[in-house]
């Protein structure tokens, strides 16, 4: 594979790669004209880094609300404003790659530290963080990294984007091992909140368990849907409401949290108890215990 030079053009600050063995080249965004030499890539002020990593703990600080706006209605407004807030900086921080010492790995893992090292201090002082408390404090920070801040750095398309990615997971865990979050991919989100995606909750249960689409329970599940509940007065009305809300629970489950751990919780506390009871005809037990799970669920992961 032919030499190449990576760099930023001088004229529009673009990222371009050309190959080495020119001497001359037109930018291929803006079409200025410059000498080879003029794309190398110079060593960036440190100060300069530093100002800027200074500022990445406020893209999680300064919004303490985002768990409370993974809901299909307030997904999308709220994170095209984060977006918009945040896109600068990440832009600047990512032109610094190329004249950063190790590139940008070596950057990733210094950031990501930077980062954490701000959101520690942050979380420290929340009045929450107490024992019986703690891991609300935690769960508002992973919503604000899994489903908002690591899919922006994806979906701009950062040289920087999936080393920081993988570098804030693996120094999060290190930190705190049992405070499980994965990065998030915004089409991802975006596909299943509008499209439904993501597995309802029971179907979500039950494929972590291996079972088919078609399997007994969820074929059980689906009449009583159809059948019993919808036949009652407030039945469409709770099946709406049970569409509109299950997507952002499972992201906060698949994202946020074990989801092993707690796809085995929801089967324990309420599936299990749900389908002994549809099996001996007891409708409304199975309805008051579904109802449950729903409402502490999304109690747990802030749906409204």
């Amino acid at each position: 594979m032919a030499d190449t030079i990576r760099g930023v053009c001088p004229q529009c600050g673009k990222k371009l790669e050309i190959p080495a063995e020119l001497e001359e080249f037109s930018c291929l965004y803006c079409g200025a004209r410059m000498r080879t030499e003029a794309l190398q890539a110079k060593p960036v002020q440190a100060e300069a880094v530093e100002e800027l990593l200074a500022q990445l703990p406020g893209c999680i600080t300064r919004y303490p609300d985002l768990h409370l706006r993974i809901g299909k209605k307030d997904f999308f407004p709220t994170f095209a404003q984060y977006e918009q807030d945040n896109t600068p900086l990440l832009l600047q921080l990512d032109a610094c790659c190329a004249g950063y010492p190790g590139g940008a790995e070596a950057l990733a893992g210094h950031a990501a530290a930077v980062m954490l090292d701000g959101l520690a201090a942050h979380m420290e002082k929340d009045p929450r963080w107490g024992r019986r408390t703690r891991d609300n404090v935690f769960f508002d920070t992973k919503v604000a990294l899994a489903i908002f801040f690591t899919p922006l750095l994806r979906k701009l398309q950062l040289e920087l984007a999936e080393p920081l990615r993988t570098q804030l997971q693996t120094q999060w865990l290190a930190r705190w091992p049992k405070q499980l979050w994965r990065p998030g991919d915004y089409d991802t989100l975006a596909g299943g909140f509008k499209k439904f995606r993501f597995c309802f909750i029971t179907t979500a249960t039950c494929a972590a368990e291996g079972k088919p689409d078609d399997c007994a329970e969820l074929t059980a599940f689906r009449a009583f849907r159809d059948g019993w509940l919808r036949q009652r007065p407030d039945g469409p009305e709770r099946i709406t409401e049970y569409y509109a809300v299950a997507p952002s629970i499972v992201a906060g489950v698949e994202y946020c949290d074990d989801a092993p751990a707690r796809y085995a919780e929801i089967r324990s506390r309420w599936l299990g108890p749900c389908y002994a009871a549809l099996q001996r005809g007891e409708m409304e037990r199975c309805y008051d215990t579904y109802r449950d799970m729903v409402q502490t669920l999304q109690e747990r992961y802030g749906v409204q």
